[in-house]
């Protein structure tokens, strides 16, 4: 039997194929890359048809769009050459090749639009006789889509028939779960979903008669009237059509006030007896770990002990594929009968690559289905929910098996408040910070136990045969379950195959475990009625919207993207909106409805002629080159520009007037500029994928989104060294020098900031060279070797000199002064960074003011004058928040704190330090936030922090 683990995202170590949304492959959680766009395009292809030959034709078809010349199978032999190289780290033999094409044979868990398709039919089977489980798995179904169906290929005519199959599909399994919440008693929660779903899919009668339902059940029944009219104009004017019986029914039973429009009772849940049971398949070779699985069995609790008296929690944690998961469901399945109310289970996706963590308050909807509570009655407020799912543990006997939590924080919220529940919790994380829970951490198999393991699973004699070369294999395998269980798979599945040969294939170079996998695997409406109806500029507005890459767009940019004037842009776009082909989410900004955008990318690509979409899309990506040049100017006057050249025709770049402009403008374009960045990227426009790098990285610096910077610079390095500017591969390396260290990886940036300094010096760029000085002092003041540091900060400061670049060598003077500080030369350190603070203010530097000022605060506190360190924080904060510089006001606040603590002001000091966790975790800095957090703990535990 399959192991019920491969399917928990904490143990995958197979590809993850993706194509709801974004197309990516996974390993380990992480993207592989794939390549360019037309290596990307075949590998869709081949998934699109994966278990049925995929024709040359076909290929250079989605390739090249023309006839097959006698030199297109051998430059499509070449391009699926390319195809296997980037699977070659994990499924290059999952590619067969036919007479008449190619084949890739791929298991249906591997592929997200399968995984949909199967919850989606298990919610439909059981929607009449159990619609709480109906929504639990259409839900989960739902959960699956990221954006539309192969949304990267709209123009690839190979992939609309999948496309459009699929998103037919997702609309099905969404009108399948609206059914099943309605069982289930649901009303007004439903009003909103519904009454947006009837304005994007006007000629689904089914969705207008759930949404007359839902009104009715709210006690609207005037609404749910109007709404019936609203229906019949659409259907007669737009389509031509009179309502189905079945709509007119729905109608006549509205106005008959039918209690048959109430389910018969508040919750339509399994038959009388039952027990829910949400845990997945046991397996029957499991293997070892008798010692922890003795003592999850011996936890007290449930009918086989006498009156609990406590709550039972079992924190299980471990690697990724150590068995986490295996082990709690196997152990669940041998405690089942002691907790006969329910066995649940739940994945928490707090390692699940992509898709964030499931909130509590979303969990707790799911688990409360599961015990039959009506939609109606699950409170939205948080803490109302987890009081309600505790009050209906009360008294009962359960079993609940949280899987791939996050943290403590994400499972608090779902613990029992009283004896009688069984929680099994499987985490990557030790879960330290749930102080009634039993922590049990797992280790990789003894090889006696791996070899067992292994062995049962190839099932015949070859493992026996061949007891050296199985020894081999698991070793290979690292004694890691899921590596063994994959390992053994492929063996089982490949019977000519020895032992040896399976060790032999592990062996090689660039061939991991997650290739190791096989198997086969087994349409949304359209828009044209609608884009028929648009005039021809209308129309024009609309395709070219389908070729932004960015999540939204505001009028500027459509402006730029459509090279019109931004009145007559903002005239279409609200056309479109009123026409229902946009949405207004907010004033200014603009977005498709998922299946619009589909239907735009689609009509771009076949009625746009390809020169123009690559102006359009040109003129787009400049757009927000231009503007956020400009803006990041604004945000730092003391970094040399860069000549990023003149916008195209007609791109006219956002006005900014100041840095309050740009960092909103940055703040609500930041998704937009990313994904111009990769658009620059994967069209081959070097140059731009470098500078918009540079545009981001103030605004990056401002908020500390540090991912977000590194992925940039290291696209922006890449591009660099293709352009061979060693100008700019010196800038890239010094930006992700600085931007690593605060990111917790000082060794990469160690790396990047000493190749920096090598390409500076071979170039003669004494400027680059400063800064790379000055970001080197940076880096050993975090590693706390203040003698290095000092020695950097006086570099730069010499070379700043040199130059005569006053207000560098002024930031510079501060950071000496803090070198000095901790090295206990404190009047030498006052003076320097008193001198700094001088000349920044005499060159207007807010910047450097702030920074020379929590200098002085640092200096101050190493001196015991804490009053004066408080008022230097004080004086720093104010301007870092002139600065909209959260990132730097986080560090601020926190020797705030350490200020406020030497002074014994305690209330004072646990705010100060509870500001910058806050603004830490905002910027996803999580270790910073961490140790402030120690901080504030350990002191809290003193004597004088009880004050």
């Amino acid at each position: 039997m399959d192991d019920p683990a491969g399917e928990a995202a904490e143990e995958r170590a197979r590809p993850e194929f993706r194509v709801l949304g974004p197309f990516e492959v996974l390993v380990h959680g992480r993207p592989l890359d794939l390549g360019g766009p037309r290596i990307r395009t075949l590998l869709a292809l081949l998934i699109a048809n994966a278990g049925r030959v995929t024709g040359v034709d076909t290929m250079a078809d989605a390739l090249w769009d023309v006839d097959a010349t006698p030199g297109t199978p051998r430059t499509v032999r070449t391009y699926m050459s390319r195809v296997r190289r980037s699977l070659a780290p994990v499924a290059a033999d999952l590619i067969e090749t036919r007479a008449a094409g190619y084949v890739l044979r791929l298991e249906p868990a591997l592929l997200d639009a399968r995984e949909f398709e199967r919850l989606a039919a298990a919610g439909r089977a059981a929607l009449a006789a159990d619609p709480v489980t109906a929504s639990d798995l259409l839900t989960r179904a739902l959960a699956r889509w990221r954006g539309d169906a192969y949304e990267d290929f709209a123009g690839t005519v190979a992939l609309l028939a999948e496309t459009r199959r699929l998103q037919a599909l997702r609309l099905g399994a969404l009108e399948d779960r609206v059914d099943a919440d309605l069982a289930t008693g649901a009303g007004e929660a439903l009003i909103g979903e519904l009454t947006a779903l009837t304005d994007r899919h006007p000629g689904h009668e089914r969705l207008w008669g759930q949404l007359m339902t839902a009104l009715y059940r709210a006690g609207r029944q005037a609404d749910a009237l109007d709404a019936f009219t609203r229906a019949r104009t659409v259907l007669v004017d737009r389509f031509g059509l009179d309502p189905s019986p079945r709509l007119a029914g729905i109608h006549r039973r509205i106005l008959d006030n039918d209690p048959a429009l109430f389910p018969a009772r508040p919750v339509a849940v399994r038959p009388a007896g039952a027990v829910r049971n949400d845990l997945p398949g046991d397996i029957a070779d499991f293997a070892g770990r008798e010692t922890e699985l003795s003592r999850l069995l011996s936890a007290p609790g449930g009918v086989a002990h006498s009156a609990p008296t406590a709550v039972v929690i079992e924190a299980i944690d471990g690697m990724a594929g150590i068995g986490k998961t295996t082990l709690a469901i196997h152990a669940a399945h041998r405690l089942a009968g002691r907790y006969r109310d329910a066995q649940l289970f739940i994945d928490l996706h707090g390692h699940t690559c992509g898709q964030a963590p499931t909130t509590p308050a979303a969990a707790l909807d799911t688990l409360l289905r599961a015990l039959g509570v009506a939609a109606d009655r699950i409170p939205r407020e948080p803490d109302a929910r987890a009081a309600l799912w505790r009050a209906e543990l009360a008294g009962r006997s359960i079993l609940v098996v949280l899987d791939n939590a996050a943290d403590a924080a994400q499972v608090r919220p779902l613990l029992p408040g009283s004896p009688g529940t069984l929680m099994l919790i499987t985490s990557r994380r030790r879960l330290v910070g749930l102080e009634a829970a039993h922590i049990l951490s797992l280790d990789v198999l003894p090889e006696a136990t791996a070899i067992a393991l292994f062995s049962g699973i190839v099932a015949d004699d070859r493992a026996a045969a061949e007891a050296d070369a199985v020894r081999d294999v698991v070793a290979l395998c690292g004694h890691l379950p899921l590596a063994i269980r994959i390992a053994a798979a492929r063996l089982r599945t490949r019977p000519a195959w020895t032992v040896a040969h399976l060790a032999d294939r592990l062996r090689q170079a660039g061939r991991p475990l997650a290739e190791l996998s096989a198997g086969d695997r087994s349409v949304a409406a359209a828009f044209a009625l609608s884009y028929a109806h648009l005039d021809a500029a209308q129309q024009r507005m609309f395709r070219l919207l389908g070729l932004n890459p960015g999540p939204d767009i505001d009028v500027p940019a459509a402006a730029a993207l459509a090279a019109v004037p931004a009145a007559e842009a903002e005239r279409l776009l609200e056309s479109l909106v009123d026409d229902h082909l946009l949405q207004q989410p907010v004033t200014g900004r603009f977005r498709f409805h998922d299946l619009v955008r589909q239907h735009a990318q689609a009509t771009v690509q076949a009625d746009e002629p390809e020169p123009a979409r690559t102006a359009a899309l040109r003129r787009l990506v400049a757009f927000h080159l231009h503007t956020g040049h400009r803006g990041s100017r604004l945000l730092d006057q003391q970094h040399p520009p860069i000549d990023v050249g003149e916008p195209p025709p007609g791109c006219v770049p956002a006005p900014l007037a100041d840095d309050t402009a740009a960092m909103t403008w940055f703040d609500g374009n930041h998704q937009c500029v990313l994904a111009a960045r990769q658009a620059a990227e994967d069209a081959g426009w070097d140059t731009w994928v470098w500078q918009l790098a540079w545009t981001l990285d103030n605004f990056h610096y401002r908020r500390g989104h540090l991912q977000p910077n590194i992925t940039s610079w290291l696209a922006g390095l890449a591009a660099a060294e293709r352009l061979g500017d060693v100008a700019v591969q010196a800038r890239a390396h010094r930006r992700l020098g600085l931007v690593y260290g605060p990111f917790g990886m000082p060794a990469e940036a160690l790396h990047h900031l000493n190749r920096s300094l090598a390409l500076a010096g071979e170039i003669g760029d004494t400027l680059g060279q400063a800064g790379v000085h000055f970001v080197l002092a940076l880096h050993w003041t975090n590693e706390k070797d203040d003698e290095r540091a000092l020695e950097h900060a006086t570099s730069a400061q010499e070379l700043y000199s040199a130059l005569e670049d006053g207000k560098w060598e002024a930031r510079a003077f501060s950071l000496i002064g803090a070198c000095l500080s901790r090295l206990g030369r404190h009047e030498e350190a006052r003076t320097h960074a008193e001198a700094g603070l001088a000349r920044c203010r005499e060159s207007n530097d807010v910047y450097g003011q702030a920074d020379a000022l929590d200098s002085l605060a640092a200096i101050a506190a190493d001196t015991g004058r804490h009053d004066e360190a408080l008022d230097r924080s004080r004086q720093a904060l104010s301007l870092w928040r002139h600065l909209d510089n959260t990132y730097r006001q986080a560090a601020t606040f926190a020797a705030m704190g350490d200020a406020h603590q030497s002074l014994g002001h305690a209330d004072q000091a646990r705010e100060a330090w509870q500001e910058a966790i806050t603004l830490y975790r905002a910027g996803n800095l999580h270790p910073a936030a961490d140790e402030v957090e120690k901080r504030a703990a350990n002191w809290s535990r003193t004597p004088t922090g009880n004050v």
